[in-house]
């Protein structure tokens, strides 16, 4: 058991006779908020931006979570096979590259994280190879960054390993993610209804048509 469940559970867990301490309290609240702002939240952003995005393309149905989640599910299956599959926007194609749903959202919100620190030592070495003017040290860091994208793939699919062996108050995280991943569900369809989703399309459309006028002047 880690140290902030642990905090975690002698808070929470009365039988066990202790009086929690200032720094027991602490550790829970740290524990708590760490989980929302590190997997509740960036999921409930991500399922809300993603399911807004395939009730306006008309992919998705449903009045309730349930309904929708099985509208997800019977979206992911089409997309399995070679009748009836859509095209997608490449957001929407990673999430169902990972096998869409809770499952599949999680899967490529891990690969994100793992993918954007590669990358990012990928852009810092580069910068110092570049300027030595050695094709042969490009060459070798970009094929390492292939092998390495290649096996955060397999990390990101196997997300609930790699979750408890990195993450502290782990157990935590994942009724976080799954929270986060619920409400934006609940959040896209009222969007949806009330249309707002319908008119935050519309003004980027019209803004992007202005600029691409004032562009082409």
């Amino acid at each position: 058991m880690t140290a902030g469940w642990a905090a975690a559970y002698d808070v929470f867990d009365g039988s066990r006779g202790s009086i929690p301490t200032d720094t027991d309290r602490y550790m829970t609240l740290k524990t708590i908020f760490s989980a929302l702002f590190t997997a509740g939240l960036p999921l409930f952003v991500m399922a809300f931006v993603l399911v807004a995005l395939a009730f306006h393309r008309g992919w998705l149905v449903g009045d309730s979570v349930q309904e929708i989640r099985g509208s997800i599910e019977a979206l992911g299956k089409k997309q399995k096979g070679r009748k009836g599959r859509r095209q997608f926007d490449p957001a929407m194609s990673q999430w169902f590259r990972f096998g869409g749903g809770f499952y599949g959202l999680v899967a490529l919100y891990t690969w994100l994280l793992i993918e954007w620190a590669d990358v990012a030592d990928f852009l810092s070495d580069l910068g110092g190879i570049f300027f030595s003017f050695d094709p042969g040290a490009v060459f070798e860091l970009a094929l390492a960054l292939f092998i390495e994208s290649v096996m955060n793939f397999g990390l990101a699919i196997a997300w609930p390993a790699y979750w408890l062996a990195e993450s502290r108050g782990n157990w935590l995280l994942f009724f976080a993610a799954y929270g986060g991943y619920w409400l934006g569900i609940k959040a896209a369809h009222i969007a949806w209804r009330r249309g707002w989703v319908s008119e935050a399309f519309e003004q980027v459309a019209v803004r992007l048509g202005r600029r691409g006028q004032s562009e082409s002047r």
